[in-house]
């Protein structure tokens, strides 16, 4: 009977201890598991996009997700004394995680790193920040995007009128590109070559980076999460902040990772789907987000720039002249109206704080005369400052903007000839697209190509690697240039011929932007090599004019002269009205090139996606 009774124990321990490892090998691949180690599936298995050895607790653990939930289990059961080695110091989401699947012992240690982290992080809301596109820096010409960690849930701070945002936490990835020049930086980001990391820094630095310094607006998408994945997701960028990964401009990069710290907070999830394969643009995951129904709330913070120029069209033409007197000329008002009064105060205080932003923050003397009197005098006005009504901007956020790649199919007709030309762009905009959620009187194209045939003729007749045009806002308070440059193939107009012509072109000028028109100057100047024909290469000069027509967001009309000189004028004037919606466009076209009158003229239908 003993011995019955022995093996009966020793049946069912060994049928305890083959169900664990059963339990143990399905439990590695449960998706939480490999969200919260990065992993993604590969031809050859499973790899982390984590890059430190740090980050694991298997000295495998980059590529084996099963030896690493073996390694995070002996771990936690033969625990390290040393906070900072210890399994739940280093891997407190990990350790969560393991938690809802099987019992494990109390930590031995005390860990006060992390509770501090915890602790000053006190998250209770979660929202995804959008910082507008910014093309003075090629790392931000298609926006960013971080995460905001509130101190606060979305009910308290409603209710509470002294709360503020500034206090919560920003959580930024980005690459340590030290001093790159922009020739590096785009070459090192599309290679891997920098490292990316994590860090959470007070959101009032962020607002003073993007909103005063870069003047870039900021969308706060709320998000819909309990506070158990507010918690894990913590626990997670905690583990995060001590890794590195290879930062890829393209794919991996701020944008991406936003989504795999979300993904890893609520496995359901399955943001990455809906993102393109090729690359990850921010504006694309906040279409993401809405697709997979996880935002509550969308909220606009404005720029430095925003907030005065939207103060100062709620001013006539004689009021704005007194916010100039009062900044540059230091007049006093004369304005009789204590609320017109106040208002021209508030102006003229926005643009001290949107022209000399960085001088105030440095505390330098010239600024602070500039701003001191102002505040002074305005406090002397018995008057609130008006709220600012930013419902407009709300109307069009980033995430109904038009898809990032487009297909164009054009009917040409050529002095009696008719061609067909089809154009795929890869990315992202030009300023004759509907520029909902878009940057204005902005073109940005990368890889786009023009494919021209009559049916038995056919011609690549233009492709760019690169196209971009800016047209800044030339007034009386700001002197922001305009600049374009295209890097690829296009044609050259010669003897009644198009000739195909790879080189570089550029150019530097002014804009100025009204109601609906913004009229440009731009010189012209190109290197360049005429492969068809002549094989020759060539520098030319000349100047760009023309006139932007934004009559809606939909409806664009742009009118232009492009002059071109040495070694022969290729010049042409072109015309073109297009109407566009998100994932559809039509339009026509009229272009006559000057040196030999032939005359092109096109209507054009365009798919987004």
């Amino acid at each position: 009977m003993l011995y019955k009774s022995f093996l009966k124990k020793g049946t069912l321990t060994g049928v305890l201890f083959f169900c664990s490892l059963h339990a143990l090998a399905q439990n590695w691949q449960d998706p939480q598991w490999l969200r919260l180690g990065d992993y993604r599936e590969t031809l050859f298995g499973y790899e982390s996009e984590a890059d430190d050895q740090s980050f694991f607790a298997s000295t495998e653990g980059k590529y084996n997700p099963e030896k690493e939930l073996q390694a995070l289990i002996k771990s936690v059961e033969s625990q390290d004394s040393d906070p900072k080695k210890n399994v739940f110091c280093r891997f407190p989401a990990r350790v969560r995680w393991l938690k809802k699947h099987r019992s494990i012992p109390e930590p031995i240690v005390e860990c006060k790193e992390y509770e501090t982290f915890v602790n000053r992080l006190a998250a209770k809301s979660v929202s995804v920040v959008f910082s507008s596109y910014y093309l003075n820096n090629p790392g931000s010409s298609f926006g960013h995007t971080f995460i905001r960690l509130g101190k606060q849930s979305y009910s308290e701070r409603n209710q509470d009128s002294s709360s503020t945002e500034l206090l919560d936490t920003g959580i930024n990835y980005g690459a340590l590109t030290g001093d790159a020049n922009p020739v590096l930086f785009a070459i090192g980001g599309l290679t891997g070559f920098f490292s990316g990391n994590y860090n959470a820094i007070p959101y009032y630095y962020k607002v003073r980076e993007y909103n005063d310094f870069e003047t870039r607006d900021l969308w706060s998408y709320q998000l819909d999460l309990t506070q158990d994945e507010i918690d894990l997701m913590v626990d997670h960028i905690w583990e995060l902040g001590h890794t590195r990964f290879d930062y890829y401009f393209l794919t991996e990069n701020c944008s991406y990772h936003v989504l795999s710290i979300l993904e890893a907070a609520r496995p359901s999830l399955k943001l990455h789907r809906h993102m393109p394969r090729l690359y990850t643009i921010p504006s694309e995951t906040l279409k993401a987000l809405e697709a997979e129904k996880l935002v509550k709330k969308i909220t606009f913070r404005a720029s430095s720039s925003t907030q005065f120029y939207h103060q100062l069209n709620l001013l006539k033409k004689s009021e704005r002249q007194s916010v100039t007197d009062l900044v540059y000329d230091h007049k006093e008002v004369v304005e009789a109206d204590p609320v017109k009064k106040a208002l021209i105060y508030d102006t003229a205080i926005s643009l001290v704080d949107y022209k000399f932003a960085k001088e105030i923050l440095k505390g330098e003397e010239k600024a602070q005369g500039i701003k001191r009197p102002l505040l002074v005098a305005r406090s002397k006005i018995p008057v609130r400052s008006q709220e600012l009504d930013y419902s407009d901007k709300l109307k069009s956020p980033p995430h109904l903007g038009h898809g990032q790649k487009r297909l164009m199919i054009t009917g040409v007709n050529q002095e009696g000839k008719t061609l067909a030309d089809f154009e795929w762009r890869f990315a992202f905009h030009d300023y004759l697209d509907n520029s909902i959620g878009y940057p204005p009187a902005t073109k940005m194209e990368v890889v786009k190509a023009i494919y021209r045939t009559d049916g038995y003729n056919h011609q690549l007749r233009d492709f760019s690697f690169i196209d971009v045009v800016t047209l800044g806002k030339w007034d009386i308070f700001n002197k922001v240039s305009s600049w374009k440059v295209k890097l690829g193939q296009w044609q050259s107009r010669r003897d009644q011929m198009d000739l195909s012509t790879q080189g570089m072109q550029a150019g530097y000028g002014i804009s100025s932007q009204f109601s609906f028109i913004s009229p440009y100057v731009l010189a012209h100047g190109e290197a360049s090599y005429v492969s068809e024909k002549y094989h020759q290469g060539k520098f030319a000069y000349g100047a760009d004019a023309g006139f932007i027509f934004d009559f809606t967001d939909s409806l664009k009309f742009q009118s232009a002269l492009e002059w071109r000189a040495y070694p022969w004028d290729d010049s042409r004037f072109f015309n073109e009205i297009r109407y566009s919606e998100r994932k559809f466009g039509v339009g026509a076209y009229q272009q006559t090139y000057l040196i030999d009158g032939v005359q092109d003229l096109g209507l054009r239908v365009m798919f987004y996606f």
